[in-house]
């Protein structure tokens, strides 16, 4: 990285299909008039950030420094849809680097709804802050202060290179539980330390490992988006996985799988768990 008052010069990734961290919407009025609204995404995270009780330095050239471990973000703009009553859907990346822990970058999406854009983007943006935020940056520290951790060590017997990977589990946001667990557990953002069908922050990664061993086995950093619904109502799961921001189409059929195996009671409806977690080398 080489810094200098303006920011860090990271190198947007490839793959991130963010846009312009700023400009203007070309919006309708109650009356079907097209009028611009400006917007400023560095700005808004920033902002949301602080509301969360991080310490966030915007510079000039859009990257944010949150608090004092050396982790980079650059929001992005992907999309916005215009939906009926002033509702608006958005969809926007964070970029994140690290110098040390992941100097070549990750990204994620934030996919939300808001009465109008503003709100929208403070939706998703919040949620990360409470869920995969915290994932990175405890992935930074030598010991987690919030997220549960594993670590797994590979001696190379099949003779490949023998390492000790460090497994970091962000904070699960859990939709839709049984009545009970509901009234137990009231936050849908908090973390689900425990359940009464066995549920910990674990078990959406423990329950696919077979599917994720050739992460834990490979080297570099892994960023994993982990996703997976139960329709109480006719049964149906659906999963969504993704690796440092791009599909992983290995672990769609285990999600599903551990899905079909969540027990329902009688009202209940939708149900969905989803998590980031980081697949990391371990710290000497």
């Amino acid at each position: 990285m080489s810094a200098s008052a303006t920011g860090p010069a990271f190198e947007l990734l490839q793959a991130n299909p963010g846009g312009s961290p700023d400009g203007h919407l070309r919006l309708l009025d109650e009356h079907g008039e097209e009028f611009l609204e400006p917007f400023d995404l560095v700005q808004t995270l920033a902002e949301v950030l602080a509301e969360s009780g991080h310490r966030a330095h915007a510079y000039d050239n859009g990257w944010i420094e949150i608090g004092d471990d050396g982790l980079f973000a650059f929001p992005q703009l992907v999309e916005f849809t215009e939906l009926d009553n002033g509702v608006i859907r958005t969809a926007s990346t964070i970029q994140c680097h690290h110098p040390r822990c992941f100097p070549l970058g990750l990204f994620e999406y934030q996919h939300a709804t808001g009465e109008g854009f503003d709100d929208a983007v403070r939706r998703g943006f919040g949620q990360w802050a409470r869920t995969d935020l915290i994932a990175l940056l405890d992935a930074t520290r030598v010991e987690p202060e919030a997220c549960m951790s594993m670590r797994m060590d590979f001696d190379g017997e099949d003779g490949s290179k023998a390492r000790s990977r460090r497994v970091v589990f962000g904070p699960v946001a859990h939709f839709g539980q049984a009545p009970a667990e509901q009234a137990a557990n009231p936050d849908p953002d908090e973390d689900a330390e425990a359940c009464e069908h066995g549920f910990c922050p674990c078990c959406l990664f423990t329950q696919s490992l077979d599917a994720f061993r050739p992460l834990l086995q490979a080297e570099g950093v892994f960023a994993l988006r982990l996703f997976a619904s139960r329709d109480h109502h006719d049964g149906e799961c659906q999963a969504d996985c993704r690796v440092n921001g791009e599909d992983w189409a290995p672990g769609l059929a285990s999600l599903q799988a551990y899905a079909a195996t969540w027990p329902s009671t009688a009202g209940q409806g939708l149900e969905f768990r989803k998590q980031y977690v980081i697949v990391q080398d371990a710290p000497d």
